[in-house]
């Protein structure tokens, strides 16, 4: 050790005196303190695609059910022949076949608007009876999201009521509800709406019926098999030892811990119920003529479809853009909710 060093006497001067206070802040590294859905929602809006497709499907809803003050219902049946297959055409649009009104036949442009009054179009053209293709699509759109609303109330009013049932009970009442979840899941979606054909005419009370029959069966068994692993934690143990009812536990504790499940599986159930019902509308069991639907609206459009492709290519790409949406959207919200289970 150096002499010198050695020598120097250390007393009370030699330090700097800090106050308490000061300590305290300067060895204060966490950060603030955030609730759990405080992190969901930063974790949600750093995904850009599921921040888009929640924008997305927000306009879309509002667009749909607004509809109702501006489109009239009897014009989406009521024909006008004079105005039969016109495609579209978008005011400022001149310079862009395909938006300009004008319709190739024989390798020619033509314009397809040179008898229609002068300021009427069609955005989206006209189908095979010159019925507004835009607000058919509108009035479709308002169908399927009606579908989509009714199987989220199912999945939330019957799936999780009996998953929290099936998984609290167990033993022998576990047992029997699972085997019916079975025996109705083995039935495919489509026996049941034909079965409904039997009673009901085609139409949206046939598919209300089919989802509300089989849609909740995936929800139930999520549910049941959380439940079974959030029955036997501390809190819940707790609870019941202090005389807490089954309906207090299962609306105080076990309902908050399995909202991200449902939440989430929610979201994965509305485009299901979506492609479900276009579907049977496009193979002539669902929602049938002159009422529309986006499955109605691709079914006439095909018939069409080599020389007015644009009938089907518009119903199409808004059926496209609802069900990505919806999924990306559901993506988004389990990576929120469950960052653990990110790749």
């Amino acid at each position: 050790m150096d002499q010198d060093a050695s020598n120097v006497k250390i007393t009370p001067e030699s330090f700097e005196h800090v106050e308490k206070g000061d300590t305290q802040s300067a060895e204060h590294i966490s950060g603030p303190s955030l609730s759990f859905m405080q992190n969901v929602w930063i974790r949600f809006k750093s995904n850009k695609a599921a921040v888009i497709s929640a924008v997305i499907i927000i306009v879309m809803v509002v667009i749909a059910f607004g509809s109702s003050f501006w489109i009239n219902n009897s014009s989406l049946v009521k024909s006008a022949p004079q105005y039969a297959n016109l495609p579209a055409k978008w005011k400022g649009f001149d310079w862009l076949n395909g938006l300009n009104g004008k319709i190739k036949q024989n390798g020619v442009w033509t314009d397809a608007y040179a008898s229609v009054p002068a300021g009427k179009y069609f955005v989206a053209g006209t189908d095979y009876l010159g019925r507004s293709l835009a607000q058919r699509i509108i009035y479709g759109t308002r169908i399927s999201l009606i579908v989509a609303i009714v199987a989220a109330f199912f999945d939330l009013a019957i799936g999780v009521a009996y998953g929290i049932i099936s998984g609290w009970k167990g033993g022998m009442t576990d047992n029997i509800m699972q085997r019916i979840i079975e025996i109705i899941s083995s039935i495919p979606s489509l026996i049941i709406v034909v079965l409904m054909l039997v009673v009901l005419k085609p139409g949206i009370t046939s598919i209300i019926l089919a989802l509300a029959i089989s849609s909740w069966t995936t929800m139930a068994r999520q549910i049941r098999a959380e439940t079974l692993s959030l029955k036997n934690e501390e809190y819940v143990l707790a609870a019941r030892s202090l005389g807490e009812s089954t309906f207090k536990i299962a609306t105080k504790h076990l309902i908050p811990n399995l909202s991200s499940i449902i939440i989430i599986q929610t979201m994965y159930t509305i485009p299901s119920a979506i492609f479900f019902e276009a579907f049977l509308s496009f193979i002539g069991i669902g929602i049938s003529a002159p009422e529309t639907s986006l499955g109605v609206l691709l079914n006439e459009g095909q018939k069409n479809f080599q020389f007015l492709p644009y009938q089907m290519w518009y119903p199409a790409a808004v059926l496209c853009v609802l069900m990505i949406a919806f999924n990306l959207l559901g993506d988004g919200l389990r990576d929120a909710f469950d960052p653990k289970g990110q790749r």
